[in-house]
Formats: structure tokens, sequence, C-alpha cells
């Protein structure tokens, strides 16, 4: 069975799901679920994006719509550098009072947006975690669909299970699901790092 489609896996719930043609109709909803299900685990390369991001005078930028988590937030002054990373309450105490200086931290807060601190008018290069493109009619395929199709499978009748109360199979297709996300990140620490296993030893030798 060919699963490189947003109809394709369609599809593939009525004819796994003991061939209920009836649950195609609820088929997006399933889709969807997987898709936030996967959003919540998955962080790999393919989901890295960049953008430059210019902060207005009280030190804050607006997140990208598809921003998922951060990895790196750099200041673009001259030189360039990494700032790092504050929870609110860090970031309130370390700046009672906000005054202009060289960035040196950011805080992601609850309104989907960042802010520098000290403020500063330099740009800001974010380098985050993106969602996964969601499928469609109008967009029947993105990175995932086509890198690991099974996540996309798995995970669609993983929660057209849950809707039929199939209690038999749904073990089945969430532990299928979870080996095929588990496989994809393996991959892709393979592809990043090799198979080096760098072992860090703290402390005195023996």
């Amino acid at each position: 069975m060919a699963l490189s489609t947003y109809t394709d896996i369609l599809s593939a719930v009525g004819q796994f799901s003991y061939d209920r043609q009836d649950l195609i109709t609820y088929a997006p909803d399933f889709i969807d679920l997987c898709e936030a299900e996967v959003n919540r685990v998955l962080r790999c390369r393919e989901q890295l994006k960049i953008v430059s991001l210019t902060p207005d005078i009280d030190g804050r930028v607006t997140l990208p719509t598809d921003y998922q988590e951060f990895r790196s937030i750099t200041a673009l002054t001259n030189p360039r550098r990494r700032l790092d990373a504050v929870v609110p309450g860090t970031a309130e105490a370390m700046y009672p009072i906000r005054y202009a200086g060289y960035p040196e931290v950011f805080v992601i807060n609850d309104d989907d947006t960042a802010q520098v601190l000290p403020l500063n008018s330099s740009d800001i290069e974010l380098q985050y975690f993106a969602k996964i493109p969601a499928l469609s009619e109008s967009a029947p395929t993105n990175w995932l669909l086509s890198k690991a199709p099974t996540v996309y499978l798995y995970g669609t009748l993983k929660h057209a299970a849950i809707f039929i109360g199939d209690v038999e199979r749904l073990p089945i297709f969430g532990a299928q699901f979870s080996d095929a996300v588990k496989t994809l990140v393996q991959d892709d620490r393979k592809a990043v790092y090799g198979q080096r296993t760098i072992a860090k030893v703290s402390g005195p030798n023996p």
C-alpha cells in the first residue's frame, strides 16, 4: 500500500480499521491528533528553521506561528552573541529596570513572544524547531510523510482505535507508533553524530 499522500492515509484508516469506510469521515481529525502528538515529542533536524527578527522598543519579538521550541537565540551585534535563556521570574529579578545595553539573555513569554535583555535595537537570529507542516487536501504531503510514513499510519490508526473503542488493537497501534517515532529519532541522531558514542565522566577517576 502506497503511503505518500494525505489521501493515502485517509484510505488506510478505513482499510486497517476492519474495513470501516465510515471512519474516513473522521480520519482528518485522527490525522490532526497524530500531528499534535508528534509535535509534542519529535525534535529532529528537518524541523529546524532560522529567522531574523527585529525587537520592538521593549525588546520583544513575535515568535513564528509554527514555533515549537527554541534551539538558540543570537544577537546580531558586532560581534554576534549567543544569548542565555532565563525564565520570566529570573528576568524580572535580573533586570527590574529595563535599560539599554549589550544583550545578554532572552525569555520566552506566555503570549508567544520572546524578549531580549538588556534592551537593544539589533536584530536577533532565532533558531527553532518548527511544528510539522499539517497535511490536508491542499497540502497532500510533507517531509515527515515522505521520510517516515509509518509515523502517520500508526499514529492515525491509534487515534482511530481510541475513537471506536478498539481496546484489542489500541496497544498494538500505540506501540507501533512509538517504535516508528523512536526509529526516526535514532536515524536522525545517527545522521548528525554518526555511530560515535562519547561518554563524559565527572568527578575523580577510580
